[in-house]
């Protein structure tokens, strides 16, 4: 079962708060996301991995929202669990208009698997390729920074998909 500290709780909170914007004010965008992975630290470091998730964003005036995602980091030897929640910047004021609109993003992070779960923070950027009025391709760099006493550990990715309104 994952673990909630203040920090996320306070996410949550913020998150159930603005769920209740009226819908003229707020836009939605889902999003299918996988790409190469890879992670170092302390222990060593590889480029062997592969990250999949699927998320959502609430945008307000068309720029600055909310978003979350639940995905899974697996290489060859193990599985992380990944949920996200994170503040989301898009540089285009006009989604419906723009066909390219780069973000960035940033938030909370925790990852698990059956040996233990973790908390870490995440940034990173990308850009949303409208092909059609609803329908266009997502690319992002993100990367998942861990403290951790031993030394800072980082699972990065670079990932390509689906992204809808």
């Amino acid at each position: 079962m994952l673990a909630i500290g203040r920090t996320p709780m306070l996410l949550l909170v913020l998150a159930t708060a603005l769920a209740g914007v009226r819908t003229t004010e707020a836009q939605g965008l889902g999003y299918g996301i996988a790409g190469p992975a890879g992670f170092s630290g302390f222990f060593g470091s590889s480029a062997s991995a592969v990250h999949a998730a699927a998320g959502g964003e609430a945008l307000f005036n068309g720029r600055a929202g909310i978003g979350g995602e639940f995905g899974v980091l697996a290489s060859s030897s193990s599985a992380l669990l990944v949920f996200s929640v994170n503040g989301v910047f898009h540089f285009s004021t006009n989604l419906a208009k723009r066909r390219l609109t780069p973000f960035v993003t940033g938030g909370y992070t925790h990852m698990g698997s059956g040996e233990g779960s973790f908390d870490a923070w995440n940034g990173g950027a990308g850009a949303d390729l409208w092909a059609k009025d609803r329908v266009g391709v997502r690319v992002e760099f993100r990367d998942h920074v861990r403290p951790d006493v031993r030394g800072v550990v980082q699972y990065w990715t670079i990932r390509a998909g689906l992204v809808f309104k």
